[in-house]
């Protein structure tokens, strides 16, 4: 059960706190508890992996190609991440405002990976939702989750996810357009 009463809201004002100059700390670096860090440094993988697609785009790299990144990346790492969070950490943590949210925009994305041959527009999409998502799940879940969540919750995800999934690499090159 969850104890603390922190709200989605309370969570976003935050996020949106002002600096003594006026400006707003849209990217003030997060303190992570321990049992998410491993969650976190599989996002950063899944961000590079966006912002491939979203430089493949930008140098009208070969659309085939692409798609097969895609394909390789869903099932070599992209699936097996969501299955962790969706078994693993969204039971532990349900009742969090944010796990409904986050739901939503795994299903979004698994509905994009699940098409064949994606197009350019397609794949601009699912760059989008995939940083969205991620930022979301960074800058939302985990900070609702650490203020929300007994240290019995978190030390019994740590057990569940005590290693980060490694990311492999892929061979598929398409920064540039050959032609």
């Amino acid at each position: 059960m969850l104890v603390k009463g922190a709200t989605i809201n309370h969570l976003k004002e935050r996020y949106n706190e002002k600096t003594p100059l006026g400006k707003t700390y849209k990217n003030k670096p997060i303190k992570r508890h321990p049992a998410l860090q491993n969650l976190s440094r599989e996002h950063h993988d899944i961000l590079v992996f966006g912002l491939r697609l979203k430089k493949g785009i930008q140098n009208n790299a070969s659309i085939e190609l692409m798609n097969e990144y895609i394909d390789w990346f869903w099932k070599a790492y992209l699936e097996a991440h969501f299955e962790r969070e969706e078994k693993h950490l969204f039971l532990i943590f349900f009742e969090c405002n944010s796990i409904v949210e986050a739901k939503e925009y795994h299903e979004k994305i698994r509905l994009i990976f699940k098409k064949k041959s994606l197009s350019a527009p397609q794949i601009i999409e699912l760059y989008q939702f995939i940083e969205k998502s991620i930022r979301f799940e960074e800058r939302v879940l985990f900070n609702e989750i650490q203020e929300m969540a007994t240290e019995q919750q978190l030390t019994k995800f740590s057990k569940l996810h005590q290693e980060q999934q490694a990311c492999p690499l892929c061979k598929i090159n398409f920064g540039s357009n050959p032609n």
